[in-house]
């Protein structure tokens, strides 16, 4: 299954990675330099722009399973059926390696240069964007099974525009985020890991039927 892992990985560095590398390097510049002072620098990129961006490999997969026949191709190697769709869901989430090294590097910097939160919050942020950028991961992946490149392309595009509409509705109203906590934290922190748990587990299952479905 690791040949998988590798093949899925390889894929999406070649058709997306290098080409995403430039804006991701000038968008880390631009929230750390220009728009550094401010207080939502570190929450765009880390809860808005990092998610969107690593949480996209499923499109970019599914692109080129189209185009190269890939998961036709995949069912003639000595897989089971398990195997090929947890291998994809493995490569999905082990390329937010990349970003959540982007998020830590922005986070650390940005906490030396400005100070803007304490330790705590910066790990807050970063625990959140974590959580947003898998929670995201998981949903398209799903997406990706159950339909086309232009379902799973039409998807995606709603669901970044929703993010996007709702923190920027955040901004205007200079809504502060610990107001809206009613709840402890360890307790609003264990929900959220368990709507992603949960979210994993229906993600999978779903997409498990999907594939069986469409090999009969």
């Amino acid at each position: 299954m690791s040949g998988l892992i590798y093949r899925d990985i390889i894929t999406q560095i070649r058709r997306s990675f290098l080409g995403n590398i430039i804006p991701d390097i000038l968008f880390f510049l631009m929230f750390l330099i220009l728009l550094g002072k401010y207080k939502f620098s570190p929450l765009s990129i880390v809860l808005l722009y990092l998610p969107t961006q690593t949480s996209i490999i499923p499109i970019t997969l599914i692109e080129a399973d189209s185009s190269y026949k890939g998961r036709m191709l995949s069912m003639t190697f000595p897989f089971s059926k398990r195997e090929l769709v947890l291998s994809r869901y493995l490569s999905c989430c082990l390329y937010q390696l990349y970003g959540i090294g982007v998020m830590i590097l922005f986070l650390v910097l940005h906490f030396l240069i400005y100070r803007t939160y304490s330790p705590a919050v910066y790990l807050g942020i970063f625990a959140g964007g974590l959580l947003i950028a898998l929670f995201m991961t998981l949903i398209n992946v799903m997406v990706s099974f159950v339909g086309n490149i232009n379902i799973s392309t039409i998807f995606y595009t709603v669901f970044v525009l929703l993010a996007a509409a709702a923190y920027i509705l955040y901004l205007f109203l200079d809504i502060d985020p610990l107001d809206l906590l009613i709840l402890p934290l360890p307790l609003l922190w264990g929900i959220a890991v368990g709507i992603v748990a949960v979210t994993g587990i229906i993600s999978y299952s779903v997409s498990m039927k999907a594939f069986i479905r469409s090999c009969r």
